[in-house]
């Protein structure tokens, strides 16, 4: 669980320093690079509850 918890400090750091770097230079590819992360996050926290799921259910 810890792993998890430092995966989403992670991404939120990741997530404000894009913005910042965006609202400070302007430059859109920091826009794009930051929708590409928080697909990436969406995804994978999407994959990660399924297997979450999966597992309670067969192990019921």
């Amino acid at each position: 669980m810890i792993v998890v918890r430092l995966l989403i400090v992670a991404l939120l750091i990741v997530v404000v320093a894009l913005g910042l770097a965006w609202f400070f230079t302007g430059n859109r590819l920091h826009l794009v690079r930051l929708g590409r992360v928080l697909r990436f996050a969406l995804v994978a926290g999407l994959v990660g509850a399924l297997l979450y799921v999966v597992e309670r259910v067969v192990l019921r």
